[in-house]
């Protein structure tokens, strides 16, 4: 079981709408005080608030307190306990866990209250210099090797990688499509391309459990050379290495020079695939690099259909620049990535 939170596009409501009376109700019942909101989670529209994060205090130490709107399938202070009770990792952990509730249908909420990390992230996208990408990679093989020794939930033993896959496609079609934003031409023969080569290719690929939403946002590194990871909602199965092609992605998706150019973006990818290619748990993988071209196109194609074709992100004023250039450059991504695997 895995948690699907994009999947409840079209059944999400505006939990922000109840934000004055549950965060009343949440911090009479705990102490915390809150100081500022650093973050509303949202499913591609501004509408469809799932969460509300917020910095302040509990018994006078720094804290983060999350409100869970959208109701998962496993609650998140759970899965902070199952990550930890496994972690056999000194240098990968995640935040320490002051209290949690977990989502209830009488409240229609839950919550849980972290320690608040006052330190940089592992690099600050869109762009990682080589001893960044070095330092993701040695976060990499320790999270694969010691933090994550076995999985807490079971695997949707009929959902193999094409099943997993197209299922996410389609959907992201519906909601792409819902949006109108995107002409027909936009991506329309970007899918029609798209599903052969999946067919071909996901099915040979096995389901691992990882870290669904693996960015640099959500990695810390304190001063002691060690790691804490954050986003724990979206641990789950996915193909294998997805972990990996979602962390390119979620660089290139924050890219904001409209002159940076198609030439630029394919040398950063290649760079961030030779850093890969170091990782020891990756090149015991002989079919590494198949595998990292289908799941980079797959994480394309979601980009144009929903990142960038369904994003109230890219309807601000300020943000218009920069969808056309990104459709793009995605665009063109997606056709050099279909043209070397097709052959393969």
């Amino acid at each position: 079981m895995n948690n699907r939170i994009t999947e409840k596009y079209f059944t999400q409501d505006d939990f922000s709408q109840r934000e004055a009376d549950v965060l009343a109700q949440v911090t009479a019942e705990t102490g915390f005080v809150v100081e500022k909101e650093i973050f509303r989670g949202t499913i591609y529209d501004k509408g469809k608030v799932g969460s509300l994060i917020y910095k302040g205090t509990l018994d006078s130490k720094s804290a983060v307190l999350k409100l869970q709107g959208l109701k998962p399938e496993i609650d998140e202070g759970e899965i902070v306990r199952h990550f930890t009770d496994q972690n056999q990792s000194k240098l990968v952990r995640v935040p320490t866990l002051y209290t949690h509730k977990p989502w209830a249908e009488e409240r229609g909420y839950g919550y849980l209250i972290t320690e608040y990390l006052d330190a940089p992230k592992i690099f600050e996208m869109p762009f990682a210099d080589a001893g960044q990408m070095r330092d993701f990679a040695r976060f990499y093989q320790e999270y694969r090797t010691s933090a994550l020794t076995r999985s807490w939930v079971e695997p949707e033993t009929k959902k193999d990688s094409l099943v997993f896959t197209v299922r996410r496609v389609d959907h992201w079609r519906k909601i792409s499509e819902h949006k109108k934003w995107l002409n027909l031409e936009d991506y329309a023969p970007y899918l029609v391309r798209y599903y052969p080569l999946a067919v071909k290719h996901l099915p040979s690929i096995p389901m691992v459990f990882c870290h669904g939403h693996l960015t640099a946002n959500d990695i810390y590194r304190l001063p002691d050379g060690s790691f804490v990871v954050l986003s724990n909602l979206f641990w789950s199965y996915r193909p294998q290495w997805y972990d990996l092609a979602f962390n390119i992605w979620n660089c290139l998706m924050h890219i904001r020079d409209v002159s940076y150019t198609f030439e630029q973006l394919l040398k950063y990818v290649e760079e961030w695939l030779a850093a890969y290619r170091d990782i020891p748990v990756a090149k015991q993988d002989k079919d590494f690099e198949r595998k990292m071209s289908i799941l980079l196109l797959e994480r394309t194609m979601g980009a144009i259909l929903v990142d960038l074709g369904a994003n109230d992100f890219y309807e601000q004023e300020e943000n218009k620049s920069y969808f056309r250039h990104l459709l793009d450059l995605h665009q063109q991504l997606f056709n050099h990535l279909a043209e070397k695997i097709e052959t393969v």
